[in-house]
């Protein structure tokens, strides 16, 4: 079933809301690095003003929607032993490798190059947006996780990359069904929509390719919510052998942030945290 994001009240951009108190913050001076830290929080947030005119739009969009401030509220039951800073920045390419001790980062090139894959894939304005949201919301949460390996020490076998896409897609099934619905099914799209090229060397990559992303997310998705996402098991869409797995998959995903990150959650900040509904924002008019 696909989710209605414009029924949603979800345009080119959405912000994924915590109706918790003194989440909105006043928006940054034009001109300035919009940079906010709710009271408490270990996540230190920064939108870049890009010197390539091309971005302002995108910078403008996601300041007015605040969605870094709901990344902040979404991440206030975590006590990190520091503070991680992420931000939307000119980067000079779609990504750039994450740092010890240093800030997750979501170019404006990525985000740019996402508007217009989705553009290019279908006319459908819904779908587009479904693409968009999804694939903003999904780098965001992988950048993120590289952060939080990094800050918690939390070791890591195989590829780095693959073991951030996991945390990342068993985060967004977190969410209440509405927004976890369509962040997913926007995230397997742009995954599975891919007309990524692998040959030669490319094989050596860092990074799997998406269409082994793809269905690693897919399968978080079956595993964590079969009524919403077991269209995909029953259209054999995820070929039988692998999703014969995906329960198991999902339960050693639980089971690593059970003992990593876990332990350093606020259990009651969390409970209240599941226990408030969550809001999508009103479409915002091109």
């Amino acid at each position: 079933m696909q989710p209605n994001i414009c029924a949603a009240g979800l345009a080119l951009f959405c912000s994924i809301a915590l109706t918790t108190a003194g989440s909105a913050q006043a928006p940054a001076a034009p001109g300035s690095t919009a940079q906010t830290q709710p009271a408490q929080s270990n996540i230190k947030i920064a939108y870049e003003k890009p010197t390539n005119p091309k971005f302002a739009p995108i910078y403008d969009k996601l300041t007015k929607l605040k969605v870094l401030e709901e990344l902040q509220a979404f991440m206030a039951p975590v006590r990190l032993p520091r503070d991680i800073t992420v931000r939307v920045a000119q980067c000079g390419s779609e990504n750039i490798s994450y740092k010890p001790q240093g800030p997750a980062t979501i170019c404006y090139e990525l985000i740019d190059r996402i508007e217009h894959f989705a553009a290019t894939h279908t006319r459908d304005a819904n779908l587009q947006q479904l693409v968009i949201v999804g694939g903003f919301v999904q780098a965001t949460l992988h950048e993120t996780a590289h952060a939080l390996f990094d800050v918690l020490d939390v070791p890591i076998w195989g590829r780095e990359d693959d073991a951030a896409d996991r945390l990342a897609a068993a985060v967004m099934m977190q969410f209440g069904d509405d927004v976890a619905n369509i962040v997913m099914f926007g995230t397997q799209l742009l995954f599975r929509w891919s007309d990524q090229k692998w040959q030669g060397n490319a094989f050596a990559s860092e990074v799997s390719p998406d269409f082994q992303r793809y269905f690693n997310y897919a399968c978080v998705a079956v595993a964590a919510n079969y009524p919403q996402f077991g269209g995909l098991v029953e259209k054999r869409v995820i070929p039988q052998h692998r999703a014969n797995r995906c329960d198991d998959e999902y339960a050693q995903i639980r089971k690593a942030f059970d003992l990593r990150i876990m332990p350093h959650v606020d259990a009651d900040l969390l409970i209240k945290a599941r226990a408030t509904p969550w809001n999508l924002s009103a479409a915002i008019q091109q």
